[in-house]
C-alpha cells in the first residue's frame, strides 16, 4: 500500500469513527411550546413529544413536564402560555424536523389549542446547534376539530427561524 492509499484509509477510519461518535452522543435538546390565548386553550393533561431527523434516533419524552424549566409551581400548558423545557437525548445527525406532539386527554380540562412547537438541540462537539420550529395552530381534544389527541409535522429540509 503506498503512502496516500494509506493516508485516504487512515482518513477514512477517523470520519468513520467520529460519524460513530456523533451518532450515539448526548446532546441537550431546548422546547419550546406556545399556548393559544383564546378561552379553554389549557390543558391539565400529560403531554408527550416525539422528534427525529431525516435519519437517525428519535427523541422521545414521555412526559414533557418533567423536562420543565418553568420557576417552581409554574402550571405549563395553559392559556397563553410560552413554556420552555430541557432535557438530554441522543444526538440527530441533521436538523429535527419530524414531529408528534401527543395530549394523553385527562385532567380536568383536557382540550388543548397548540401555536407551536420548537425544538433546538445544542451544539456538541462538532455537530452544530440545529432548531426547527412546527406551526401546529391545532386543538389537541376529542371534541374540537379535528377530533384527535395528536399532532404530526413533518418539514425536513424547511428550517424556521425563532419567533
Amino acid at each position: 500500500m503506498n503512502k496516500l492509499s494509506l493516508a485516504l484509509a487512515s482518513y477514512l477510519i477517523l470520519f468513520l469513527a467520529a460519524a460513530a461518535t456523533a451518532a450515539t452522543s448526548r446532546c441537550t435538546f431546548e422546547i419550546v411550546v406556545k399556548t393559544d390565548g383564546r378561552r379553554n386553550a389549557g390543558t391539565d393533561a400529560r403531554v408527550s413529544l416525539q422528534v427525529r431527523a431525516a435519519r437517525g434516533p428519535t427523541l422521545t419524552v414521555a412526559n414533557l413536564e418533567s423536562w420543565g424549566q418553568m420557576a417552581a409551581g409554574h402550571d405549563y400548558f395553559e392559556k397563553g402560555n410560552l413554556d420552555r423545557f430541557r432535557g438530554a437525548g441522543d444526538c440527530m445527525p441533521s436538523e429535527p424536523c419530524n414531529m408528534v406532539l401527543t395530549s394523553d386527554g385527562s385532567g380536568n380540562k383536557p382540550g388543548w389549542y397548540v401555536i407551536y412547537v420548537m425544538v433546538t438541540q445544542l451544539s456538541q462537539g462538532s455537530l452544530p446547534s440545529m432548531t426547527h420550529r412546527w406551526a401546529v395552530d391545532q386543538w389537541l381534544a376529542i371534541d374540537e376539530a379535528p377530533h384527535m389527541l395528536t399532532a404530526e409535522r413533518r418539514g425536513c429540509g424547511i428550517g424556521t427561524a425563532a419567533p
